[in-house]
Formats: C-alpha cells, structure tokens, sequence
C-alpha cells in the first residue's frame, strides 16, 4: 500500500518532468534570442558611435585646418602692413582683426585672401601693380623736358623759347610692378618687388610716328624682416627722401607730393639708388635706419672743372667717376599720436667722401656732409601740414642735380659746394573721393669759384656764368578727384596741377631779364590696379 501510494504520487510528477524539460527548454532559447537581438542592438550602437566618432574627428581636422588657414592670413596681414611704427600713424588703419574678419570672407582653398590679380607658386604670393597714366602738360615757356619738367632750364622771355609755349602729351609715366611675399619660416616675411616704367632714354623720332617709350628700372629690392630688425638690399628711394610713415621705401609711406609732374617738386631731396639699408623698429613709435649707397660725385654742366677733372666728376654725361665709397646715411623717425591725429617727424644725416687726382701720387679728397629734418602733421581730419628741409655741403646730387656736390681748383683742391632746400604745404581730402593740394618748394645753390686770371674762373656761380642757378622756386597746386574705388578692380582717377616756376642764375647779361619764369597746367586721366 506504501509503495502503490508513493508510486501514485510520484505519477504526476513523472509526467510533468518530460514537459517542465520542454518548457524549460523552451525559455532558454527566447532568451538566447533576445540576447543575440541585445548584442546586435548594442553592437549598432558601437559602430554608430565609431562613426560619429570619426565624423568627430574629422570635423576637428577639419576645424584645426581652418585654424591653420586664418592663422597664415593673419600671419600675411600682419607682415603685409607697415612697420610698428608706421601702423601708429595711419589714421584709416583698422585693427588686424578687424581686417581680418573683411577679409577672411574673401580668401582661397588654403586661407589666403583672393585678388582677382594675384596668383600663388608654392608658399610665395605674386602680386601685380601699377597704373595707366595719360599725362598732359601746358607750358608757357618751351622748356623742351617732356612731362618731366627740367626746373633748372627754364628759358628767359628774350629768346626764342622763352617766346614759345608748348604742349606735351604722354603715356610714357606709366608703370607696372610686381609684389612678391613669402614666410619661408613663422617669424620671417621676405618681400621683393620690382617697378618699371617708360622713361628711359628717348630716341630723337620719338614722337613723329609711334611714340616708343623706353622701359626703365625704378624699383628692385628685396626686404627681409624678423621681428625688430629689417634689411634691405637692391634699388629703391635713397633713404634721404621725406617719409610719410616710418623710414619705409614703398611709394605710399614716401612723400612726393601728389603732383603730376613726373619730376616731382622743386625741394624735394630724391635718389633712386642701389642700396643696402638696415632698419630696427624699436618700438611703436621709434624707427632707426642706417644705409650705404651708391655714391656718384656730381657736378653740374655749369661747372667749370680743370681738364684733368673731366673723367674724374660727373658733369652729367660721365658715368664712370672714380667714386671712393659708398654715401653712408643714418635716420630716425618717429610716429605717434597727438590728440587722436597723427603726426611723423624724421631727421637724416649723410656723409660722402669725394677724391680727384692730378698727378701720380697727388690726390686731393674732401668730406661732404648734410642733414635733413621732415614733419607731416594731421592739424585735423584728414588735413596734414607738411614742411622739410636740407642743407649741407656736397649734396647737390641729391636735389635733382641742379647743383654741384663739389669743385675744383687748378691745383686740385676739392671744395664741397653748399646747398639748401625745403618744401612747406598741405594736403586736405573732405571726401574719400576728393584731395586738395598745395606745396610752396625752393632751392639754393651757393656759389663756390677760383679765379685762375683776369677773366678765367673755375667752379660755379662765377661771373658771367649764365647757366649756374641761384634759386628755383615753385608754388604749384592741384586737385585730384576718383570716380570710382574696388579694391579688387582698382580705382580711376582725374589729376590737375598749376605751377609757377621761377628761376634765378647767379649772373645775367646785361640789358637782359633777371629772372626766368613759366607756368604750368598738368591734366592726367589713370587708371590704377588694386
């Protein structure tokens, strides 16, 4: 009975185990399911989040390749405006950033700024200029210069020329250049450029049938600036020149007036020499330079020199003078500040060393010296006062070689000849289109003879010397209007200019005039690229 009823009980559950294996079974296998279903969910999810994590990684690379890109622009920017010092004096500057946010809009696959003129061979950017220039000019008395006029040829009102008047119209002041800049290295910015135009030496048929001007070098120099320092080697203006901003070669930070004359004005001390220049930007305000350049001793055709002298000076026509050394010239300048106008000021000094020979084993030598101050003052918006001055002993050369550097006597005495100079004016611009100009420029030659006898002299200013100016002076000017402005296309402009010109030789004929004059009406339509 024991053993029916255990036997009976454990009936059912014999029967129920096969099913509970069943149904046990049967769970195992939904959740293996479901696991798989997990594990491929999740394994989604990770190549999901591998993707976006790539996706990340790109747009960070990405992002860090367009940092890099405005980093080289501001790199070009900064590099592309003028020194410390200059940048203090710009009224119209905009800060690097602000420059940069224009400009950033407007710049290549790899972050350099786009100009419809510039192009890029490796990590040096080319960028053309220039202008054309149609340049006409009226004068009272036939000078005979072409645009360029000769200030110390001025003829008197008794001759032929003096009687005449003439027109003159040209294209030869056009020019064209190139701007090259690289950063061959974070804290080096090399630039070259080079500038010519079409006032080289003119063949007499000149203007009978096609007017084939004569291209000429101006400009060819490279710079090269590592923080403070600057050097610069080639062919630019002589460091004697006024500037604007700084001591800076490039043509908008030199003053030369905004004249059409292509000769400039009267008082203006210029070169355009070979040159090496050392330049350090001590601060903002403080610029100091230092150059040696290629020296020429200089007299005049109105020079009287002995007859050894003849190949040993330069009376215009002689290329070849035994020059002793280069011309050495130092400058500082200063831009600031001065109740929110600007205002630049900067002194020069310049040594020269002249030498002739007139025997084996003679040489008679002599030092000539000078200085120059310049100061342009911004009295209001956008009206500066402007004033400079030179003078010394055996600079002539530097005055458009109107006078003499040097004399010498019979015995071969060399004697720097004095010279002073200077140009006081303004320049107002009321509107961003309109600029109104005036300058008053003078220059002194004195005079430096020997008498060898009665009625003989050597050197300048002589009696009886005819062609050896005094004085030259010229009040001049002018208006120039824009008519339209595109930094990407470039800009066409209108120039008009009245000058007086005067000049005084230091001995007329009797009966005759003592002092030549003309006037002069200069029109130019041009046309200048970004």
């Amino acid at each position: 009975m024991k053993l029916t009823g255990i036997a009976s009980a454990l009936l059912p559950l014999a029967l129920l185990l096969p099913m509970l294996c069943m149904a046990q079974g049967s769970v195992s296998t939904d959740d293996i399911a479901k696991l798989r279903d997990q594990i491929a969910a999740q394994q989604k999810q990770l190549d999901d989040q591998r993707q976006a994590l790539d996706a990340a990684q790109k747009a960070l690379a990405a992002a860090q390749q367009s940092i890099d890109s405005q980093q080289k622009l501001l790199d070009r920017l900064v590099a592309a405006q003028p020194a410390p010092a200059a940048v203090a004096t710009q009224t119209a500057a905009a800060p690097v950033a602000a420059t940069l946010a224009t400009v950033a809009a407007e710049v290549d696959s790899v972050g350099r700024p786009f100009s419809p003129l510039s192009f890029h061979i490796g990590g040096a950017d080319f960028t053309p200029n220039g202008f054309l220039d149609l340049s006409n000019v009226y004068r009272s008395r036939d000078i005979g210069s072409g645009t360029a006029t000769s200030f110390g040829s001025v003829p008197f009102g008794n001759t032929a020329a003096g009687r005449m008047s003439e027109f003159r119209s040209s294209a030869q002041t056009s020019r064209f250049g190139l701007t090259i800049t690289d950063h061959p290295f974070a804290n080096i910015a090399v630039t070259g450029y080079i500038e010519a135009d079409f006032a080289g030496n003119q063949a007499t048929s000149l203007y009978v049938t096609s007017n084939s001007n004569t291209l000429r070098m101006r400009h060819f120099y490279v710079d090269v600036q590592k923080g403070k320092w600057e050097v610069l080697g080639g062919q630019t203006w002589t460091m004697l020149i006024p500037n604007r901003v700084g001591v800076s070669s490039a043509g908008s930070n030199v003053f030369l007036g905004f004249g059409e004359d292509a000769n400039y004005l009267v008082g203006l001390p210029w070169t355009r020499p070979s040159q090496v220049r050392v330049v350090y930007h001590a601060n903002k305000n403080w610029t100091l330079a230092a150059s040696i350049e290629n020296p020429e001793q200089f007299v005049t055709a109105a020079t009287t020199v002995p007859t050894f002298a003849a190949t040993q000076v330069d009376n215009g026509t002689v290329s070849t003078t035994p020059n002793v050394r280069p011309d050495i010239i130092a400058k500082i300048a200063y831009d600031a500040k001065v109740a929110g106008k600007s205002f630049h000021f900067d002194m020069a000094g310049i040594s020269r060393q002249f030498r002739v020979t007139p025997a084996a084993g003679v040489f008679h030598g002599a030092q000539g010296v000078g200085g120059t101050f310049n100061a342009i003052l911004e009295v209001a918006k956008n009206f500066r006062l402007i004033g400079n001055v030179l003078y010394g002993a055996g600079v002539g050369r530097y005055l458009g070689g109107l006078g003499p550097d040097l004399v010498i006597g019979s015995n071969g005495a060399v004697s720097p000849a004095h010279s002073a100079a200077g140009i006081a004016g303004f320049e107002y611009a009321p509107t961003p289109k309109s600029l109104f100009f005036a300058y008053y420029g003078g220059e002194y030659f004195g005079r430096n003879y020997t008498v060898v006898s009665p009625g003989n002299y050597l050197g300048f200013g002589f009696p009886g010397s005819t062609n050896a100016n005094r004085q030259i002076q010229e009040p001049t000017f002018g208006y120039a209007y824009t008519f339209w402005k595109n930094p990407k296309y470039g800009a066409l402009q209108i120039f008009s200019q009245y000058a007086y010109l005067t000049r005084a030789p230091w001995s007329v004929a009797a009966g005759t005039p003592s002092v030549a004059h003309a006037s002069m009406v200069f029109g130019a339509l041009r046309f200048t690229l970004p």
